[in-house]
Parts: C-alpha cells; sequence; structure tokens
C-alpha cells in the first residue's frame, strides 16, 4: 500500500472521527436531531405510574413497557420535544389513552393513572346493613323547627328526657354544619356562629350581617379552616381576614372535599369544576360540561371523580391535560347470585372509607315491593 493510499485512508478516518465524536457525545448527553422541524434538540421523558400492577404502557404505539409485581412505575426517555401518545391497556380492565406534550430536558409525569375493570362486580346489599343513602348521622342528631334547633327522636338521642327534646338547643337559626364537637349555623340576623354541641358560648364569625331571605334555601359546607354558604344556587365563601362572605361561584348544586382536603369539587347541571383549597381565591378548573343533567358527584379518590349523568355512572379523572379519560359503568349488571338487573334512573353514593360504589336501583325479584341498593367491590386501591 502507497504512502499516499495510507495517508488518503488516514485522512478519511479523521474527518469521521471528528464529524462522529461530537454526536456520539451529543447524543449521549440527551441531543437529537429533530428532522421534522430541522433543527437540533434536547430529548426529554416521560414517567408514568398506573394501578394494578402488570399494566402495558405504549408510547406512540413503538416504545412498548410493562410494570411489574415490584414497582407499578415506567420511564422512558429520549424523547423528542413534541405531543406523545400514551396508551396503558391490561385484559380486563377498560384502556387509558392520553396526549402529553414533552418538553426539553424535562420529565412529564402522569402518575395517578387508574384502570378500572370491564365488569365490575356487584352484590344486593343486605336489608340489615345501613343504606348510604339520606343525610349524615351527625345531622340527624337535630332537626330544625321553625327556626329552632331541637335534639331528633333518633336512636342515639334515646337516652335524653322528653325536656331536653323539647327544648330549643339553638334559636333563630336557618342553617347549620357539624363539626367535629362543634356546631356552626347562620341564624335569622344574618350572622354567622360558631358553638360547641350543646348551642353554648356561641361565637360570632362575620362581621357584616347577610341578607336573610325568607323564600331562599341556605347549607353552610366546613371544610378544615374554609366555610362555605351555599343560598340557593350562589355558593360563597367567608374571607377570613376581612371577615366577610364573597361570591364563589354563582351556579352550585352541591361541593365535595377530596379525601387528602387538597381540592373542592364542586358542580351544577352541566358543570363539574375543582379548585385548590390552598388557592381558592385562584384558578377555577373546569373539568367538563355536558348537554345532560348531573344528578350526583363524589370523590373516588384525590385524583377521580365519579357521578351520575341522566342514566349513565360515570367515572372521570380530573387529570385536565389533553383529553380527559372516562369509564361509563355498565347499565346491566351480572350479580353474583346470577341474577340481571338492568340499571334505570338510578341514584349513586360513594363511600371513601370502603371505596365501594353504592346504587339505589330498580326493585329485585326477592323483594319486588322496593328499590335495591347494589354494592359495588372495592373501585380502586
Amino acid at each position: 500500500m502507497s504512502k499516499q493510499i495510507r495517508f488518503i485512508i488516514l485522512l478519511i478516518c479523521a474527518v469521521l472521527f471528528f464529524i462522529i465524536t461530537p454526536y456520539i457525545l451529543l447524543y449521549s448527553l440527551g441531543y437529537r436531531v429533530d428532522f421534522e422541524n430541522r433543527k437540533i434538540v434536547t430529548t426529554g421523558g416521560i414517567y408514568v405510574r398506573v394501578l394494578p400492577q402488570g399494566a402495558d404502557v405504549i408510547i406512540d404505539s413503538k416504545i412498548s413497557n410493562k410494570t411489574g409485581l415490584f414497582s407499578n412505575s415506567v420511564f422512558v426517555q429520549d424523547l423528542l420535544p413534541k405531543q406523545h401518545m400514551v396508551l396503558i391497556k391490561k385484559d380486563g380492565y377498560h384502556e387509558y389513552q392520553k396526549n402529553l406534550e414533552v418538553k426539553e430536558n424535562e420529565v412529564t409525569k402522569l402518575e395517578n393513572v387508574i384502570l378500572f375493570k370491564k365488569n365490575t362486580i356487584f352484590e344486593v346489599l343486605p336489608p340489615a346493613a345501613q343504606s348510604p343513602f339520606g343525610q349524615g348521622v351527625e345531622e340527624n342528631k337535630f332537626i330544625i323547627k321553625n327556626n329552632n334547633l331541637y335534639y331528633s327522636d333518633i336512636l342515639e338521642n334515646s337516652n335524653l328526657t322528653q325536656t331536653q327534646k323539647n327544648t330549643a338547643v339553638i334559636k333563630n337559626i336557618v342553617a347549620y354544619k357539624i363539626n367535629g364537637n362543634n356546631i356552626t349555623w347562620l341564624g335569622l340576623d344574618g350572622f354567622l356562629y360558631k358553638s360547641d354541641s350543646t348551642g353554648k358560648n356561641p361565637e360570632k364569625i362575620n362581621q357584616t350581617a347577610l341578607k336573610i331571605s325568607s323564600l331562599a334555601v341556605y347549607k353552610v359546607f366546613v371544610f378544615n379552616q374554609n366555610i362555605f354558604l351555599k343560598e340557593n344556587n350562589n355558593l360563597l365563601l367567608f374571607d377570613q381576614d376581612e371577615k366577610i362572605f364573597k361570591n364563589f361561584y354563582s351556579n352550585v348544586v352541591d361541593i365535595k372535599i377530596s379525601g387528602n382536603g387538597q381540592k373542592l369539587l364542586y358542580y351544577n347541571d352541566h358543570e363539574i369544576l375543582f379548585s385548590d383549597v390552598n388557592n381558592l381565591n385562584g384558578e377555577k378548573i373546569l373539568l367538563n360540561r355536558f348537554s345532560e343533567i348531573i344528578n350526583d358527584c363524589y370523590w373516588v379518590n384525590d385524583d377521580y371523580v365519579i357521578f351520575q349523568l341522566g342514566g349513565k355512572i360515570i367515572i372521570s379523572e380530573i387529570d385536565v391535560r389533553g383529553n380527559i379519560n372516562t369509564v361509563q359503568m355498565p347499565q346491566t349488571i351480572t350479580l353474583n347470585s346470577g341474577a340481571v338487573i338492568n340499571i334505570e334512573n338510578p341514584k349513586i353514593s360513594f363511600d371513601q372509607q370502603d371505596k365501594k360504589l353504592y346504587i339505589l336501583t330498580q326493585p329485585v325479584a326477592s323483594a319486588p315491593d322496593k328499590n335495591t341498593v347494589l354494592v359495588s367491590e372495592r373501585l380502586v386501591p
């Protein structure tokens, strides 16, 4: 081999070295060529955590990973900064799909995914079991008559004398809420008060009286340090600094607090919204708007809600990035006994303690003269 040829080979190797080495170095540092936009970019990643375990996580129909027995998460790196489609599936469960934006040098997190069973197991609630439908036990201890608060006739109050039951605990009251050992109530004078459970030693909370209308329906809500007052469908929030009520949202049917106390859910006939409890004066996030009427809405956990929409029962995530994943519960349920029940005009309740869905629906053959309460298996871990 001549010196000239050896020199040419050496020159080619040197050129390739100076071309390839920076590319390898940049590649190892996370740089990629975005051929679509004709530029060099740094990559990002997607972190997914999903329950139950053993789910397939597919990115852009190309990259496939599976959560294991000891880890319910997947981390995919070296993704170009753009929209990526994440598909999560498992046999026997509804699929989850979301489009997520990946940014340069950032990890996009999808941490609270739950896959719900396609066929949830239900059974009929035994007649002796306590039905979840109705007012809370604490509120049942009292009853308002002629704007006075009295002890009710429930079994828990059986140790009280008739004189105690006939004596008003609180007079001139419009609405109230039991909060631990305290009662927070709205008086006919337009002031909000707080006292112990016997109504003694009342403390006036607001400085400016509200105008009470005899035609309005009032309801008091207490969540930690936050106090809400609903006047018909107008929701007011008590300002702790100024000691006055301010408008929070103009059209609300009911409000619910999440299990961790960090998110407030409120809804009307056609909208579901939520807010950060630590920033109630901040953004009000619209989860969804429907043409059909929303009848009931509950937190399933801190990241999912369940609601009745017309004759359907829907579970929805609250992650509003991109598309919002929803699951519709089947309208025909097969019980453990083999009996089939069509869910018609149901009323729902969800228990945050046992994580089970209760459905008040049509009668069954064993009790044809009564509405049936169905109870599901645990919906979430």
